[in-house]
């Protein structure tokens, strides 16, 4: 017979290994929610990357285009605003105009599109033409505006076709239109040269 005190130990044992047995796994301990209302805070922006520019426009038909720098002569600057062949201006002409009114029935009669800006408060506007010529290969240009005391000189060169050139068989009319800033000069006067484009 086994003794009562050695059953109650083995008693203990069975309830201690039983106890072991039936535990149970507990789910990892869930986040603990956030506050009623409140919001997390949003991850910063990163920072725009600047825009390339875009290239300068062209300045506008009616804007005035820049001046020519001054060279090392000493020249007035020049503004180009228009050189052709085929002008219809069929008689040598060199002309200062100074005023808006005249130089829009010019640039009318002229009909070469829209009248470029003119600022008559500072500007004048020198036409130079060649004159009606036989073939093509001719050019008359404003080389120089320059002051003479009081006066203004305006050097003119005109290109003829050296022999041996090919030319258009056909009638021209050259010009050449610039702007220079001597509103206030008094005087004007012109000195020519003529100038043979070599070919071969």
């Amino acid at each position: 017979m086994i003794p009562r005190s050695h059953c109650y130990l083995r008693y203990l044992a069975f309830l201690s290994i039983t106890a072991c047995g039936s535990g149970r796994l507990a789910p990892a301990e869930a986040p603990k929610p956030s506050a009623p209302g409140s919001v997390a805070a949003p991850e910063p922006a990163a920072e725009p990357t600047p825009a390339t520019q875009p290239p300068s426009a062209a300045p506008a038909p009616d804007q005035a285009a820049p001046y020519a720098a001054y060279d090392a002569s000493g020249s007035l600057p020049i503004r180009r605003i228009g050189q052709w062949t085929t002008s219809g201006i069929s008689r040598p002409e060199r002309t200062v105009l100074r005023n808006d009114s005249t130089y829009a029935r010019f640039w009318e009669a002229l009909g070469v599109g829209q009248r470029p800006a003119v600022d008559f408060s500072r500007d004048v506007v020198i036409v130079v033409a060649a004159g009606q010529q036989r073939s093509g290969g001719h050019a008359i240009a404003v080389e120089r505006v320059a002051r003479a005391g009081k006066a203004m000189m305006v050097e003119v060169v005109e290109t003829v076709p050296g022999p041996g050139c090919w030319t258009t068989q056909q009638l021209t009319q050259p010009v050449d239109i610039v702007v220079v800033a001597a509103a206030d000069a008094p005087e004007w006067s012109f000195s020519d040269r003529t100038r043979t484009q070599p070919c071969g």
